[in-house]
């Protein structure tokens, strides 16, 4: 159930944590504030944040808010950055205006907080008996000679922007993951990947085939 709106003058306490994510996922730690997860980005340890950075807000009521980009990834026609260090104070400044106004309003854009970038790994561990005997066609499979017993898995974010690369190119690839594509439904590859990977992989290899 959303939870109520925070008075004007408290409208923050409704955040209690702050994450930022990078392509590789190398800062699963929560954060107190909006600055520590934009330093997340804007470090050394940070993997093509231009690419696939997102800073997420969690709000009590277990919902939370992705903080839009343009707030700290510039963007030009040829390339894409995370905003220098010493326009962090502007840059604060601004997203504490915008969680205002989302959070007084009681955004329409927050998302179940368990649907944001949720670990695969523990899920499928959830779903798993790992006392269970393998199935049949398993068993087949693994007395298979090696010719023909290629796996393909669920491609990961690193797998699409490999692809996307080898379809366009490295600076058309970064505009293209940010940009919302009919296909996807008028989402961004960048964030329709979380609910559908495949068809975001499926889609940079007809832009490869120039069906798309």
């Amino acid at each position: 159930m959303p939870s109520a709106k925070p008075p004007n003058d408290n409208h923050l306490q409704s955040v209690f944590a702050y994450r930022a994510f990078d392509l590789r996922d190398r800062f699963p730690q929560p954060l107190e504030t909006f600055r520590q997860a934009l330093e997340c980005l804007q470090s050394g340890d940070a993997y093509l944040p231009d690419m696939s950075g997102e800073i997420i807000a969690y709000l009590r009521g277990g919902r939370a808010l992705h903080i839009p980009e343009h707030f700290f990834i510039r963007q030009s026609d040829i390339s894409s950055a995370v905003v220098p260090s010493k326009e962090n104070d502007q840059v604060c400044e601004a997203v504490d205006a915008w969680l205002r106004n989302a959070l007084l309003q009681d955004s329409k854009d927050a998302l179940d907080a368990s649907t944001v970038r949720p670990a695969r790994f523990n899920i499928l561990l959830d779903e798993c008996d790992p006392n269970a005997p393998e199935p049949d066609d398993i068993q087949a499979w693994q007395h298979m000679s090696d010719v023909g017993r290629e796996v393909i898995d669920t491609p990961c974010r690193e797998d699409i922007w490999e692809a996307a690369v080898q379809a366009m190119g490295e600076v058309q690839a970064r505009r293209w993951m940010k940009i919302s594509h009919p296909s996807l439904n008028n989402k961004s590859p960048n964030l329709y990947i979380e609910e559908d990977p495949k068809r975001v992989h499926e889609l940079v290899v007809q832009v490869g085939r120039g069906k798309a």
